[in-house]
């Protein structure tokens, strides 16, 4: 009985090697390609490293002719290991802008006013050309009551779907150092002040452009000042799921 065992399972074995189909000659499978890995993103650029400072902003005013933007605005040091400082005179009105131009990207800085309480100044996103006071832009506002207040630039073209005004003013004392980081993906402008969220901006035409800072009658500091690419859409976090407790049974 053994013997005969053996021989049927055997059988069987063969059947089923020879059931397995054999490829045609001058064919071979076909093997699906792992799709493309994502181009990896560059790393954080900062926008005031203490080499040339003009190799990454240009400067813009209409009063040109007459000003000396290295016055106007001028790097120093700020002191032992301390973040270079941007000063800005505030005089004349005008603006420098990013040599590059930004789509989807977070930027963020750090600005103080040393002395005037009823300081102003402001941040444009999207800013196009040409070059003029004051461009299709989105500004983001510094001037202290209304600071975080985000709108279209007042007859320059450029649309959204809302403005961010803020419900009560912030509270930024003069003379100390306030962080501002703006998240631009996809048209829209999220703020957030201090560590807080104030809201979001959507829709808005144009969504690309270079990054700008305002000039405009009030000396101001900055530092700190990084642009970081985003991907074109927001990275969703999956949630692990929640394990569900099956009732007692009484």
């Amino acid at each position: 009985m053994g013997g005969i065992t053996y021989y049927v399972l055997g059988a069987a074995a063969v059947i089923a090697q020879d059931a397995t189909p054999t490829p045609k000659p001058g064919t071979s499978e076909k093997v699906e390609k792992p799709a493309p890995s994502p181009k990896p993103l560059p790393g954080p650029e900062k926008l005031l490293n203490g080499g040339n400072f003009w190799d990454h902003w240009k400067y813009f005013s209409e009063e040109e002719k007459e000003a000396n933007r290295n016055v106007t605005w001028k790097v120093v040091s700020g002191g032992k290991d301390q973040p270079s400082i941007l000063i800005c005179s505030g005089k004349p009105y005008g603006y420098i802008r990013t040599q590059k131009s930004y789509e989807n990207f977070r930027f963020s800085m750090e600005w103080m006013y040393p002395n005037d309480p009823n300081a102003n100044s402001g941040i444009l996103l999207f800013t196009a050309e040409p070059d003029k006071v004051w461009p299709k832009a989105f500004q983001v506002q510094l001037h202290r009551p209304e600071a975080g207040y985000v709108f279209p630039t007042p007859g320059s073209g450029a649309k959204s779907a809302n403005k961010l005004s803020p419900t009560k003013p912030l509270d930024l004392p003069v003379g100390k150092w306030h962080k501002c980081v703006l998240t631009c993906q996809q048209g829209n402008i999220s703020v957030m002040i201090n560590g807080v969220k104030l809201g979001e901006v959507t829709g808005c035409d144009p969504s690309k452009g270079a990054i700008a800072l305002q000039s405009e009658g009030s000396e101001i500091h900055f530092r700190n000042l990084l642009v970081e690419i985003l991907p074109s859409e927001p990275v969703v976090e999956q949630k692990e799921p929640v394990a569900q407790q099956k009732p007692d049974k009484t």
